[in-house]
């Protein structure tokens, strides 16, 4: 029996749980300091200090990095969160003097950017940053950071999409709030190599309900699909509960692309397919990263811009899927998860 629509919001981690956001922190977390949830110290080699909340996708990206960094440098994973996550960050740089630092999730790069205001520092260590939203341009808010986007790029997924459904996909709609319009553009410019054209629908900076159920019907009317950006203003509980299901859940019904896995769900049709970043190869990833700085003297060059996650992982609800999409024969076999 599918879940009611505030069970659904109840039960399934929204857009800020993608990156790790507060929203999907563990029941009873502190709400100040750090807490050490890694500490593999070898002798003689450089520090990587790992920010990072304590979730099941940020361990994965973790085991990932510990992996490849053994017995090649000293790491320590701490875990920061909460009122006095900058204090926790401060505590952790002046005890482990890291020669490098890893940001996990957005909330982390943020009380991480208020250290660098505040520490009265002229100097950082570089910085890679992982698992936050829209990371396609080196983050301009931190000094001497790099990353690894988290979003795959929309070409991707819509390629891997067109293996599963019968009827073409070729307009991707998109409703975007202004702050994100050049997202969508590189996206859509990068899409059009494959034919794939992206059809706006732009709302308010704090759209209502009702605006959202609006731009939907009519951008369903002049699209195959939608894209669903993870903005977390769109993805609100409120809006989910009021714009998006009811929005997606009349006709004509349009296959639903996520970036976010726990917003594929048979309990409630949002979601149709979402590709998301291998968390253990993000962390493998982020590791290789961390060489390539050591080659340099842990110095970033002016290449150093962010990269796309090499290795991602498909997510489909089959249930919605075979109710309202026509399907290819060998569809199943391209996904790696499915969801009945």
């Amino acid at each position: 029996m599918a879940l009611s629509r505030r069970a659904f919001l109840t039960a399934v981690p929204l857009v800020a749980g993608a990156y790790a956001c507060s929203s999907q922190l563990r029941t009873g977390a502190r709400s100040a300091g750090e807490r050490t949830l890694d500490h593999a110290v070898v002798a003689g080699k450089p520090t990587v200090l790992v920010c990072m909340p304590d979730t099941r996708q940020t361990r994965e990206v973790l085991a990932g990095l510990k992996d490849e960094l053994a017995g090649h440098f000293s790491l320590v994973a701490v875990e920061v969160e909460g009122e006095d996550a900058t204090g926790g960050i401060a505590r952790a740089m002046a005890e482990q003097k890291p020669a490098c630092v890893v940001l996990m999730n957005n909330p982390t790069v943020l009380a991480y950017a208020r250290y660098q205001a505040t520490s009265g520092l002229a100097n950082f260590p570089p910085a890679i940053v992982v698992m936050t939203s829209f990371l396609d341009r080196r983050p301009a808010a931190l000094a001497d950071a790099t990353g690894i986007s988290y979003e795959v790029p929309l070409i991707t997924v819509v390629t891997n999409l067109r293996k599963l459904m019968s009827s073409p996909v070729e307009r991707v709609g998109v409703i975007r709030r202004s702050p994100l319009h050049a997202f969508v553009s590189r996206q859509a410019e990068l899409a059009r190599r494959e034919q794939i054209s992206v059809v706006e629908q732009p709302v308010s900076l704090e759209p209502n309900a009702a605006e959202l159920k609006y731009a939907l019907r009519e951008l369903k009317q002049r699209c195959d699909a939608i894209w669903i950006l993870n903005d977390d203003r769109l993805l609100s509980d409120r809006l989910i509960e009021n714009g998006w299901l009811p929005g997606l859940n009349e006709r004509p019904y349009r296959p639903a692309i996520v970036g976010v896995a726990s917003l594929v769900s048979p309990a409630q049709s949002f979601g149709t397919f979402a590709v998301l970043p291998d968390h253990t190869a993000l962390g493998v990833q982020t590791a290789n990263r961390i060489f390539d700085l050591a080659d340099e003297g842990f110095r970033l060059g002016a290449g150093d811009d962010v990269d796309l996650p090499l290795s991602t992982t498909t997510t489909i609800d089959l249930v919605q899927a075979r109710e309202r999409f026509a399907l290819r024969r060998d569809a199943l076999e391209q996904v790696d998860h499915i969801l009945e």
